[in-house]
């Protein structure tokens, strides 16, 4: 075999084991809590709750990979948008990242699927890998990656995504989301595209 046969399948052994550097550190932000519960003031189903369990899911799974997380609330307490940023800013390094967990309401019941949103071209890596998973996960419809000046965003040293994980004022997408199994896949759908950034 030839010097060159010999570096093209190094090179193809060197492309074939290629891994991914995964953050150092995720800092999860489950949305609402405490007195702010989230969704419209109509809305039926408080979002504070489903945001918690499915923030706590994907720490756990995140921790399985060896993954150090950071919580901005791990109970149902009011977290000000301040606090949230304070918390994320404190790991401003290079290796983590901000992912806070939201499900969405709307005006117009037949609303449904899954939005993301970012605050940099760094953010918008993880969203562009985090989005397609969450629809399939949740067998959803794409309504897009967004840039949005949400404070949680563009307070924020870190790449940022924040995540609207489906509608709750949808009565069918509301009756998966209310399902810990439909959580969980969601959250495991983070997580893997997490680890991939």
């Amino acid at each position: 075999m030839g010097n060159r046969s010999v570096l093209v399948v190094l090179l193809s052994l060197l492309i074939g084991t290629t891994t991914f550097a995964t953050p150092g550190v995720v800092v999860v932000d489950a949305g609402h809590g405490g007195h702010d519960r989230g969704g419209a003031p109509y809305q039926r189903l408080p979002e504070k709750g489903y945001t918690l369990d499915t923030a706590r899911r994907l720490a756990r799974t995140l921790r399985r990979q060896g993954v150090r997380v950071v919580m901005t609330r791990d109970d149902d307490s009011f977290v000000s948008l301040s606090e949230r940023t304070n918390i994320s800013n404190h790991y401003g390094s290079g290796d983590a990242v901000f992912v806070s967990i939201h499900y969405n309401s709307g005006w117009r019941e037949g609303a449904y699927g899954i939005e993301t949103y970012y605050n940099s071209r760094r953010a918008y890596r993880l969203a562009a890998l985090v989005h397609p998973r969450v629809i399939e996960a949740m067998n959803s419809a794409d309504r897009g990656i967004r840039w949005r000046g949400y404070w949680v965003l563009r307070r924020n040293r870190l790449p940022a995504i924040l995540i609207e994980c489906g509608f709750l004022t949808n009565h069918a997408e509301a009756a998966r989301i209310q399902d810990p199994d439909y959580r969980e896949r969601t959250a495991r759908a983070i997580a893997r595209a997490i680890m991939r950034y």
